[in-house]
């Protein structure tokens, strides 16, 4: 595990953690308004951070490092407090509910937030200062610990984009294990130019192994309104089997679901998909939902299909009577491994009375999509054509026809009309 290196070079720095804790009652999630956001992107020597890595994670293909500082004034349970980052993109290794994600390898925030950090989302936090400034077209950061500069860095930001939104998956090691967490943003943000990046020579050995290779982009988000969701530990031993895995990899983009055999009886259902089927709804080894012969029917046939690996990839929606009055759709698709895959099938859920288009990019990487792969997918399935999507991505229109024919052998499809058909049931799941 990474605490055999990250944990000994804290203890090498000889500084206290501080005893200072905020108050018991504070627990995710947290909100945070940032100010004067410096975040940046660059490529890393793989071979100088692997070693800093928890067991269960890899290195992306991309290998993109980050180095974040910004304030945040204001928020919820964790701010005020200032803060300097550095990260590593990564993704989990077969067999794990990792997924992708951004690994926050190191930590500096001031007090009491740091001992939040650290319980909740990061142990490799540290007592420190963080601080940005603006002078004239530049923007500047620095992250202090001790009086002695870590990080520094000055960007020259570009023309604004306001009320951009996002949701980023982050990583990081605490006392419960490798966590994951989201950090869904509403932001003012603009692309901007590194002028200077530097991870210096006072800073310990696991920040200054993702020291830049190569510049790659930067942003200046001048306002960032944030909400860190609750930590989820994860890794191989996080989730008993594939079951619990697709479940808990579907809870992390706001879907319900559930695992049904094919006799119509649930097996579990994540967070997202218990709220949905209410405090009534079916426990462990009752029908799903609907007694109406003709609904549980229509289920059973789809669950069968599925089953059998027949038919679509997401079935046709199928609308099932919710004890009390009222309905939900249902959307049947293969459990790929695990113990019930001969046997059971996913069930995607979705409220009828108010459907909210959705980015399809999450939910394609269930089908053994890569990251890349599913946002160009989501792309071309609503209607890009390949030249387009691949200026959308900032790839070659070359890189992108070869990727999708990758898509459609991972998804048994030959043509966009199919993708598209897809895409369109997932973006309202």
């Amino acid at each position: 595990m990474l605490g055999d290196k990250v944990r000994k070079s804290l203890r090498d720095l000889d500084r206290p953690l501080s005893a200072l804790r905020p108050a018991a009652d504070m627990v995710p999630p947290f909100h945070k308004l940032a100010v004067d956001v410096i975040w940046a992107g660059f490529r890393i020597d793989p071979d100088a951070v692997r070693p800093f890595l928890p067991d269960g994670l890899v290195l992306s293909p991309a290998s993109i490092g980050v180095l974040g500082i910004y304030q945040a004034p204001s928020g919820y349970g964790i701010a005020p407090y200032m803060r300097g980052l550095v990260g590593v993109s990564v993704e989990g290794v077969r067999g794990s509910d990792i997924g992708e994600g951004m690994f926050v390898i190191g930590n500096i925030m001031d007090e009491p937030g740091a001992a939040t950090m650290r319980k909740f989302y990061s142990g490799a936090t540290v007592e420190g200062v963080a601080r940005t400034w603006r002078d004239g077209e530049l923007l500047h950061g620095v992250a202090s610990v001790g009086g002695v500069d870590w990080l520094r860095a000055t960007i020259r930001p570009g023309e604004l984009r306001p009320a951009l939104s996002g949701v980023d998956n982050f990583l990081g090691l605490t006392d419960a294990g490798l966590i994951k967490h989201a950090d869904s943003t509403v932001a003012d943000l603009a692309d901007a130019e590194i002028v200077t990046l530097e991870i210096t020579d006072a800073a310990p050995d696991y920040m200054r192994a993702l020291r830049p290779v190569e510049h790659v982009f930067a942003l200046d988000a001048v306002r960032v309104n944030s909400i860190w969701s609750e930590p989820r530990v994860v890794g191989r031993t996080a989730s008993g089997n594939a079951a619990s895995v697709f479940l808990a990899l579907i809870e992390d983009t706001g879907r319900a679901a559930a695992v049904v055999r094919q006799d119509g009886t649930l097996i579990e259902a994540n967070a997202s998909g218990r709220v949905l089927l209410g405090p009534d709804g079916p426990k462990a080894g009752e029908p799903l939902l609907s007694g109406v012969a003709a609904e549980k029917h229509a289920l059973c046939q789809a669950l069968k299909m599925s089953c059998a690996r027949k038919g679509p990839r997401v079935s046709e929606p199928i609308a099932l009577t919710r004890p009390g009055g009222g309905h939900l759709l249902a959307y049947v698709m293969p459990l790929e491994h695990g113990e019930h895959g001969g046997d059971a099938a996913l069930v995607l859920l979705a409220d009828p009375r108010g459907p909210e288009r959705r980015d399809a990019a999450q939910m394609l990487q269930l089908f053994g999509l890569t990251g890349a792969e599913a946002r160009l997918a989501a792309l071309v399935g609503v209607g890009h054509a390949p030249r387009g999507a691949a200026a959308e991505l900032r790839i070659s229109e070359h890189t992108a026809r070869s990727t999708l024919k990758t898509v459609y052998d991972k998804l048994g499809i030959n043509k966009q009309s199919e993708l598209g058909h897809l895409v369109a049931r997932l973006q309202y799941l």
